[in-house]
This record gives structure tokens, C-alpha cells and sequence, in this order.
């Protein structure tokens, strides 16, 4: 059973308000029974993939092949200036691994990067599988590999596809590989796909990376998740991030007084966390009052909980603070600003936590270590960044 847990930083505050952070953790729950997978590659062709990155694409699908179920669907979109449909959805039961690989072996590369007509024709491949009865409740990936730049579209575009595609029940995995992709759109399609974003580096990070995505979409316990936040009056709700399984800020969408917050799909043994600013208006003092109920909601599956707060006068109460928390969000915050390589901004906040906690606390050392880390290293290390590990000591991200 999917449950979720709250948590303030500020569990007692002043007649006259205050602005305190809060965490949201959801406990997926087990899975009943496998999830049906619809997994689309997605694979750039253009020029300068040709050699050794093509190849290394090809040992990526390779491993993708090797994880299928009978029951699950494959499907292959390849771009360049142009894009094509290289295999259209199959069940794998109904094919063979020689024959999805005679496809794969046979691309070539060439022309220029055209990856949002890329991305539109993979949604709609997937889409043409989304409405069929047996195949309602599958999981919806598509897993992108790119090394370049898009001929003419900039990352708002990529925003409106990344979201139009989210919208279908898909998510996307968008992997930058080489040293000239567009970080921003890699990383705004993961963002807004509710999917993750990384970069590649070695030979083995293209199966790791496909290999994780397979793998994990077969655990899902529910998708298309979202928190619903429905605030009382005069409380207002700001800096909202997922903290886990990686460090994103996440676009709000408010209806009146209730914020939607949209979750990657709930997998199992991969808990989520969402960190956020709650501002807590001016209430008589000596009452407990509930600033937002939480709603989790995810493929008929849903768990309450609320963010409430002890209004008070009491100096002793009022110095009562959940370090923890504010470690959480600030943290989040650090790692999400390495992860767009604005090290300024990361370094701006280190120096506030280090003002509020000290610089002899272990969360404080960590992210002045990534913030290093990032500074002398590339794109690797802004990715690695955003991996949080949680409080079991696992990191979400497969480090």
C-alpha cells in the first residue's frame, strides 16, 4: 500500500507567521504483479555519431533486448535530419532478438539533428499503442540518446513536447552523450517528462544506463502519480523540488488554492521526496492549524497526510527545529543548480547553510565536496550531482 509522511522544519511558529520548509515522502508500496513495458529507443543518427558512439548504441539496444519480457513492446525511432520508424511496436514474444538487431546493426549515420521531429514521431508510435484494453496500465519510456544539437528548436520547445508527452502517460529518459549536446534540452526533457536526464561517458554508461531504465520500469507499482497540496488560506507554497530519486525543480500547475506536483511513475523499493517553501500567515496563537492537506494520488492508488503547524508564544517551543529537514530542501536546492552547472548559485547557498548549521555538518561537507567536484570537473559531474543519497544510504540514482 502507497503511503506518504510529512515534515516541517518548524514544527512551532509565531502568532505572526513564518516561512518554514517541509518534505513530502512517498513509500511506494509492493508490487502486485509486473509491469508491461512499452519501451521506445530513440537514436540519434546524425553524422557525428558515426564510429565508435553508433556502435556503442548498438550495445546498448543489445543489452535493452536482452531484459524484454514476452508480454512487453519494443519499438526503434532513429533521427537525423529527418527521422524514421526503424521497428514499429512488437511484442517480443512475437519476435526475436536476431531480427530487433538485424535492424539496430543496420543503421547508419549521416545529415544533420533534427531530434524533436525525433521525439514527435516516438510519441507517436507509443501513442499507437496507448489505447488498446490489454495494454491500459502498461509503462510508457521513451529512451533518448543524443550527442548533438537540434537543427532549429531551442529548449522551450523541447518544454512543450517534453510536457505534451507526459501528458500521453510516457516518460522520457533523455541520455547527452559527447561533448557537444544540448545540456539544457537533455536535461529540460528528463525534467519535464517526469523521467531523469544524465550524461554519458565511458563505453558502458549507454548499457547502463538503458539496462537501469528496463529494469526499473518493470517495478512500477503505479503511474501517472501527482501530490495534491490544497492550501488554507493565506498560506503560500514556493521553491517546490523532487529531491528524489533525482534533484529537479518541479513547474507547479495551481488551481485556486490547490497545487498539482507531478511524480515520476512509483516504483518499488525506490522511495520519492518532494521538498518544498511553505509560508505560514499571521493565526491567533495556542491553536495546531493545517497549512496544506496532501493528497497522493497514482492509478487509483492514494494515501492523506497534511503539513500543520503549532502557532505559539513559547520561546522554548518556537527554538524547537527539525535540522533535517532544512538540510533536505537546502541540499536539494544545491545539487539541482550543480546539476544546470550555475556553480555561483550552488556555492550561494552552501555559504547560507553553512551560516545556519556549520560547515562541520556532514550534508554541509558533501555539498562543498560535489560543488568541487563539479568545478573541476565536466558534464559528468553535474549529473552525479543531482543523485541524492537518502537516509538508508542508497542512492536513488544507482551510484
Amino acid at each position: 500500500m502507497v503511503e506518504i509522511a510529512t515534515d516541517v522544519n518548524r514544527p512551532y511558529v509565531p502568532g505572526d507567521g513564518a516561512t518554514l520548509s517541509a518534505t513530502v515522502d512517498v513509500e511506494p508500496g509492493e508490487q502486485t504483479a509486473a509491469a508491461e513495458r512499452h519501451i521506445l529507443l530513440c537514436l540519434d543518427t546524425s553524422g557525428s555519431m558515426d564510429g565508435a558512439k553508433l556502435d556503442q548504441a548498438r550495445e546498448g539496444a543489445g543489452w535493452v533486448f536482452g531484459l524484454l519480457e514476452p508480454d512487453d513492446h519494443v519499438a526503434i525511432v532513429a533521427f537525423d535530419s529527418e527521422a524514421s520508424v526503424v521497428m514499429r511496436p512488437t511484442r517480443w514474444g512475437d519476435t526475436s532478438r536476431e531480427a530487433a538487431m538485424s535492424r539496430v546493426d543496420d543503421l547508419g549515420a549521416g545529415g544533420g539533428t533534427d531530434m524533436y521531429e525525433g521525439l514527435s514521431t516516438a510519441r507517436d508510435v507509443l501513442e499507437s499503442l496507448a489505447h488498446r484494453p490489454a495494454t491500459d496500465d502498461a509503462v510508457r519510456r521513451i529512451l533518448l540518446l543524443s550527442d548533438g544539437k537540434d537543427n532549429s528548436h531551442d529548449p522551450a520547445d523541447f518544454a512543450d513536447l517534453a510536457a505534451e508527452i507526459d501528458g500521453a502517460g510516457i516518460r522520457i529518459l533523455s541520455a547527452g552523450i559527447g561533448t557537444d549536446y544540448a545540456e539544457e534540452t537533455i536535461r529540460t526533457l528528463g525534467t519535464t517528462a517526469r523521467g531523469e536526464w544524465a550524461h554519458l561517458e565511458s563505453p558502458g554508461d549507454i548499457e547502463a544506463f538503458f539496462g537501469d531504465a528496463v529494469e526499473q520500469a518493470q517495478s512500477v507499482v503505479a503511474t501517472d502519480a501527482e501530490l495534491e497540496l490544497d492550501a488554507a488560506a493565506g498560506v503560500e507554497v514556493s521553491e517546490v523540488y523532487r529531491a528524489l530519486p533525482q534533484a529537479q525543480e518541479v513547474a507547479v500547475d495551481w488551481a485556486g488554492n490547490t497545487a498539482r506536483v507531478p511524480l515520476p511513475d512509483l516504483a518499488e523499493r525506490e522511495r520519492q521526496r518532494v521538498v518544498l517553501k511553505v509560508h505560514a500567515p499571521a493565526h491567533e496563537v495556542g491553536e495546531e492549524v493545517t497549512l496544506a492537506d496532501v493528497r497522493l494520488s497514482a492509478q487509483g492508488r492514494t494515501a492523506v497526510d497534511r503539513i500543520a503547524v503549532e502557532y505559539t508564544d513559547d520561546s522554548a517551543k518556537l527554538a524547537a527545529h527539525n535540522e533535517d529537514v532544512s538540510l533536505d530542501h537546502r541540499q536539494t536546492v544545491v545539487r539541482t543548480e550543480l546539476g544546470r552547472g550555475n556553480v555561483d548559485a550552488a556555492e550561494t547557498e552552501i555559504e547560507r547553510m553553512t551560516r545556519v548549521h556549520g560547515e562541520d555538518t556532514q550534508v554541509v561537507r558533501d555539498v562543498q565536496q560535489q560543488t568541487e567536484l563539479v568545478k573541476e570537473g565536466g558534464r559528468g559531474e553535474r549529473d552525479r550531482a543531482t543523485r541524492i543519497v537518502d537516509d538508508a544510504g542508497i542512492d536513488p540514482g544507482g551510484e
